[in-house]
């Protein structure tokens, strides 16, 4: 397969590397037509709003989650304690 030597192609504003016409975005720096050809610095990442759910220092389970390993633990701590209690009793 020949490569198309016909292609149209531009000089990306950012960081000066060839992009392809049809291309939505450069590959070296990621700027396209929505960030206005802007250098990373200069996008305004700040307006993205992450959606409820997603973690973090809030997180809704977390309490939830905690109850259950204080759960498991007092449950294995008892299983111990009766295997031992067991144990003694076999002795005597």
């Amino acid at each position: 397969m020949k490569p198309n030597r016909s292609r149209k192609m531009f000089e990306c504003p950012n960081c000066g590397a060839e992009v392809d016409a049809t291309a939505r975005a450069c590959r070296e720096c990621g700027s396209d037509a929505n960030t206005g050809w802007k250098d990373a610095e200069e996008i305004d990442y700040q307006s993205v709003e992450i959606p409820d759910g997603y973690g973090g220092e809030h997180d809704a389970n977390a309490p939830r989650a905690a109850w259950r390993r204080w759960g498991a633990g007092i449950v294995l701590v008892l299983c111990a304690l009766l295997l031992l209690l067991a144990t003694l009793l076999r002795w005597v």
